[in-house]
């Protein structure tokens, strides 16, 4: 009789622990699905372990940041988050018996749970002192390790949401820098019936540093194309910095030396040196049909008249570098019945061809000299258009911007 009490109780036992980790289990999915915060989630976790399964240690870490930290634990007064013992915790990979030789670092526990995705970890958690219940130890720990996995998932689950709005608000924020970056590159340039200008850009990271402009005032034209050192938002920055100075000063300025020598002083005190940026600028002057230009560290612009051709090479030193430049040549030029002037950013120069090498100035002086007749939209056009044939897959690595001005002389 007293042995059929027992076999009963025991089950009545067994029974009850059921019920018990089921009603634990269905709170910790349904906090889970209400969403509560991580907080909360931890404090139901020490609950459950320490109230309904009777753990008196434990130490739940999870990976931030790529930084592994101890964010909740039970019966543990110390620094859990060391060197060592992250580094003996990285090489569980089932829930197993501490081992021996990590005992040292782990004395307050016997056992680890790790919780994997993929055969990446993302969570890890230390048990110890398991007052066995009403049941079998086993299932205790069975069902401990299937709600620290719940628990571990949910967590990650909230880590990897936070990382996707994070993303799409960087990602709203780097459509909107290149919405405005675009709405800083003129969609139309000025023109008349002897000069015609033309130009690409395309950043390398949707938001980039080159720059390229045309104004008129009266009867010359001042066109432009700069290069800010480095890529993406923080070239941007600078170059939208850039622009707003070059159009305040440039009807300010009509000798190009003392608009070049107050653009550098300008970025020198924006940057202090730690950027800079390579810029060309001309005038044309219809009447007088002069070409007036500096060139400030950039790839030197091609000038086509028929197939004379000459590199716009005068100038000076990078802007932003020194808080003065000492000396600023003017370069000046006469145009001809029929004159192509091309200027580009060092992404086209960087850029390989199909065979690995790099173009340079003998590939652009040879296609313009072929095609030096064409209007500058179609001449930029048959650029691109040549790129893509000689680069096969090669990708650009850089920004890239192309500003072409043709002037015909005879249609005064």
């Amino acid at each position: 009789m007293y042995t059929h009490l027992s076999k009963y109780d025991k089950i009545e036992n067994d029974l009850k622990l059921k019920q018990l980790q089921i009603k634990s289990l269905l709170s910790i999915t349904q906090a889970i699905n209400e969403n509560i915060p991580e907080k909360e989630l931890y404090n139901m976790y020490n609950t459950f372990l320490s109230w309904d399964m009777g753990v008196g240690k434990m130490a739940l870490f999870t990976e931030t940041d790529g930084k592994w930290t101890c964010v909740s634990q039970i019966g543990i007064e110390y620094h859990l988050d060391k060197e060592e013992i992250i580094e003996s915790m990285l090489s569980y990979r089932r829930t197993s018996p501490i081992k021996e030789e990590d005992k040292f670092l782990f004395p307050d526990f016997d056992m680890v749970i790790p919780v994997y995705h993929k055969n990446h970890p993302i969570a890890f958690s230390f048990i110890g002192e398991i007052r066995e219940k009403d049941g079998d130890v086993y299932d205790q720990i069975q069902f401990i390790n299937t709600i620290t996995n719940i628990v571990a998932v949910a967590i990650e689950n909230k880590r990897l949401f936070r990382e996707q709005l994070e993303q799409e608000r960087y990602k709203r924020s780097f459509e909107l820098a290149s919405e405005m970056q675009r709405k800083l590159i003129p969609s139309e340039l000025p023109s008349s019936k002897n000069i015609q200008f033309d130009y690409f850009y395309k950043p390398h990271y949707n938001v980039g540093g080159d720059y390229l402009d045309v104004f008129q005032i009266d009867h010359r034209y001042v066109f432009c194309i700069a290069d800010v050192s480095g890529k993406g938002v923080a070239a941007a920055l600078l170059m939208a910095n850039f622009q707003a100075l070059l159009r305040s000063m440039v009807d300010k300025y009509t000798d190009l030396s003392k608009l070049i020598s107050a653009l550098n002083e300008a970025v020198f005190r924006i940057t202090q040196g730690e950027k800079f940026i390579s810029f060309f600028i001309g005038s044309v002057d219809t009447k007088s049909h002069l070409l007036e230009y500096v060139n400030s560290g950039h790839n030197s612009p091609l000038l086509l008249n028929y197939d004379h051709a000459i590199w716009l090479e005068a100038g000076c030193p990078i802007l932003g570098v020194v808080p003065k430049i000492k000396s600023i040549e003017i370069g000046r030029e006469l145009l001809h019945e029929d004159t192509l002037i091309f200027c580009y950013t060092d992404g086209i120069t960087e850029f390989k061809e199909e065979n690995g090498g790099y173009l340079g100035e003998e590939f652009i002086l040879d296609f313009s000299k072929d095609n030096g007749v064409m209007a500058p939209g179609y001449f930029n056009k048959k650029f691109l258009n040549k790129l893509q044939e000689i680069g096969g897959d090669q990708k650009f690595i850089d920004d890239i911007a192309l500003l072409t001005m043709r002037y015909a002389k005879n249609n005064n």
